[in-house]
């Protein structure tokens, strides 16, 4: 969740492993690092607060954030499927009607083309 690099956070033996996928398979790289001097700031920049104290309250912010929007994401994602499902049904059904509506048209004018090959022969007799 965190958009942090890996790079400047590793302590002494800390182990580093990335998903990757080779030839179409999962596979895992394991890469250990040695430990990484902090960064120097300037001299002249002022914190008001201990940088520990506002990296501790913007982390849980930041976190409800990524929940949040991940949340949002699913019950889009979810209502889209939904409308995709709806709009294959309506189509479905449509095309339902148009069929038997056809077939209905054929059975109607066959029963009429019947009746009056009735009348025409029993006229001829």
């Amino acid at each position: 969740m965190l958009p942090l690099s890996p790079t400047g956070l590793e302590s002494e033996g800390d182990e580093i492993f990335t998903m990757t996928s080779k030839d179409g398979d999962f596979t895992v790289a394991k890469s250990s690092s040695e430990p990484v001097e902090a960064a120097k700031f300037p001299k002249d920049m002022i914190f008001e607060q201990d940088p520990e104290q506002i990296l501790s309250a913007i982390l849980p912010l930041y976190f409800n954030g990524q929940l949040l929007r991940q949340m949002q994401e699913s019950v889009a994602s979810e209502l889209a499927a939904r409308m995709t499902a709806m709009q294959a049904a309506t189509d479905n059904a449509s095309d339902l009607i148009k069929l038997l509506t056809q077939q209905m048209n054929r059975q109607r004018q066959a029963a009429i083309t019947q009746e009056i090959s009735e009348i025409v022969a029993g006229a001829n007799s």
